[in-house]
C-alpha cells in the first residue's frame, strides 16, 4: 500500500494536531521534530520545489512488484524534512541489488516524487 505525499502531510497534521490537543506534546513539539521549520512552512516548501534533489537515507523496505523505496531518510535541503516514506522509483531497476538496511544517497525528482537515482553507501549489516 502506498500513501501520496499529500495524504502522508494531512495524516501527520491529524496526528500532530490530536497530540497538541490532548496536551501530549505542546505546539513547539508537535512541529517537524521540534524543529524550529513549522509543518506548514515545511510543507510549502515541498509545494514550491521542483528539480531533482540529494538525500541520504537507510532503506526500510523494497516493494518487489515495482522497486519502490520505503526509505528513513534525513532532511533533504530544500526540499524536504526528515521523515520515514514511500517512494517510487524509475527506473525500477535501480532498487536492484538493494537490502533492506542499506543506507543510500538518493536523487529525487520533486514533482513526482520519484527517485531517479541511487548509490549505496552502505551496505546493511
Amino acid at each position: 500500500m502506498s500513501i501520496s505525499p499529500s495524504r502522508s502531510a494531512a495524516m501527520y497534521a491529524i496526528v500532530a494536531g490530536l497530540a497538541v490537543a490532548c496536551g501530549a506534546v505542546s505546539w513547539d513539539r508537535a512541529l517537524l521534530g521540534g524543529s524550529a521549520v513549522g509543518f506548514a512552512a515545511a510543507r510549502a516548501q515541498e509545494t514550491a520545489a521542483t528539480g531533482i534533489f540529494h538525500g541520504v537515507g537507510v532503506v526500510k523496505a523494497i516493494d518487489a512488484a515495482t522497486g519502490a523505496l520505503t526509505l528513513d531518510h534525513e532532511e533533504i535541503k530544500g526540499f524536504m524534512a526528515a521523515m520515514e516514506m514511500m517512494y517510487r522509483i524509475k527506473p525500477p531497476e535501480l532498487s536492484a541489488g538493494l537490502r533492506v538496511g542499506d543506507k543510500i544517497a538518493f536523487d529525487i525528482d520533486a514533482a513526482p516524487y520519484t527517485i531517479v537515482g541511487v548509490k549505496i553507501i552502505e551496505r546493511a549489516k
